[in-house]
Parts: C-alpha cells; sequence; structure tokens
C-alpha cells in the first residue's frame, strides 16, 4: 500500500505540543497523506523506567494505543515520526549549576537546579536512550524517524524558555492561529526563526545539537522532514 493511503504517526511529548502542530502539518499534506499526532504525556527519554533495552516497546505501546483509539491495524501505519525536546541533555556538566528552585531553570547558557546530580542523572539517561534511537530505523517493522526541538517546543516555536505548564495550551493555540490558511509557511518560520545553522541532514542536524551548548539554544531539525518527505509539485 502507498504511503500516502497509510497513516503517518506523529509522537510528541504532549498535549499542547499537539495543539501547535497537528493542523499544520495536516494542512500541509492533506492531498497526499494521513498525518496523525499522538502525545505521549512526558518525556519518554527522561523518565527513569525507560532504558535503551526497552525504549522501543515504550514507543511502540504509545502506535498500539493510538492504533486502538483510531481502530487501525499495523498494516495501517506507514511510519513514526517523533520529536523529542532536547533539554540540554547534551551540555558538559561545567554547564550545569546549584540553584534556588526544585524544577530546573533552562537558560541558553546553563541549567540550574537545587540538586544539580538529578540534572546530571537526568540528561545521563537521556543521553543514553536518544543515542540508542538514533541508530533506530525501524520499530516493530515500523519505518521510525526522530527530530528535535531545542531547548524544548516552547523555546523552539515561541522563543519562551521556562513556560509556565498553565499557559502551554494558550502559547500553542495562538501559535496555530498565525498559519490557519497559511500553514505552508511554517516551513518558512522553521528555516528563518528556528533551524539557526543547524545542518540540512539528519547526521549532520544530530552531530550539531549535541555539541557544546547547542542543546539549550533555539534550534530544531524539523525541517528536514520536509525535504526527506517532499509534496509532489502543485499540491502545496
Amino acid at each position: 500500500m502507498a504511503e500516502e493511503k497509510k497513516t503517518i504517526l506523529f509522537i510528541v511529548e504532549g498535549k499542547s505540543d499537539k495543539s501547535a502542530l497537528e493542523k499544520i502539518f495536516k494542512a500541509i499534506y492533506k492531498r497526499n497523506r494521513n498525518i496523525e499526532f499522538k502525545f505521549a504525556k512526558g518525556d519518554i527519554s527522561s523518565d527513569l523506567t525507560t532504558t535503551k533495552s526497552n525504549v522501543e516497546d515504550r514507543i511502540y505501546e504509545i502506535v498500539v494505543g493510538f492504533m486502538k483509539d483510531k481502530k487501525l491495524n499495523k498494516s495501517d501505519i506507514y511510519q513514526i515520526i517523533q520529536i523529542f525536546d532536547m533539554d540540554g541533555a547534551y551540555i558538559p556538566e561545567t554547564a550545569i549549576g546549584a540553584g534556588t528552585e526544585h524544577d530546573f531553570v533552562y537558560t541558553t547558557t546553563n541549567i540550574l537546579c537545587k540538586d544539580a546530580e538529578r540534572v546530571k542523572r537526568r540528561n545521563y539517561q537521556k543521553r543514553a536512550v536518544m543515542d540508542h534511537l538514533l541508530t533506530v530505523r525501524e520499530i516493530r517493522g515500523i519505518a521510525y524517524e526522530m527530530y528535535f526541538m531545542s531547548c524544548n517546543l516552547d523555546h523552539a516555536l515561541y522563543d519562551v524558555m521556562n513556560l509556565d505548564e498553565n499557559l502551554k495550551q494558550s502559547y500553542a493555540d495562538q501559535f496555530y492561529e498565525k498559519f490557519i490558511g497559511k500553514e505552508w509557511l511554517f516551513i518558512d518560520f522553521l528555516n528563518t526563526d528556528v533551524v539557526n545553522g543547524v545542518p540540512d541532514t539528519m547526521t549532520g542536524s544530530w552531530s550539531y545539537i549535541k555539541e557544546a551548548l547547542h542543546s539549550l539554544e533555539r534550534h530544531t531539525n524539523l525541517h528536514i522532514y520536509f525535504t526527506l518527505h517532499p509534496l509532489p509539485d502543485g499540491l502545496l
């Protein structure tokens, strides 16, 4: 069955992430692909019960939940696309410091927390899981690709760090509203406002985001999705 007859499932971390992106992707690809979004209720790569040994199973559990909701079979899923927040996972430990808050506080140059060791443990965990997933090309026979938002989706799309949880949905709704009826401009927005020097290849982009403080800075490689999966002429 051809790609356009099957579902491409995007997995994002939260409900507001889905709100910000789903309708944009659906509109851009409405004439040749069935795009669906599912949120994972948090960052699977930072979950302390997730390891490189079980992360593929955890992702597939999300896919199975989606299939049950939509009454689909595995054969109906063409591809899994997962978008991760980088959360400064690859910064040097010298950029992790003791702060006054229990929660992690992000800047473009460091992460602060009362328990700095907790940040280091989280980063080690997240790196191990993501480094493994970067070697994965399919999960249970379904093609798999992963992309990043840095420092996280709020930072990448709204240019706001440490956004209050209570404001995430309103920011997501306002972001989507800017593109209603002109969703294709989202691609230009990524390239002009968010890519910020990230190379145009998957390998190059992931190498870049792992360097120095890039995983705290405002970056994405989501623009590459539109290069790898172009629309046929005349469909945009």
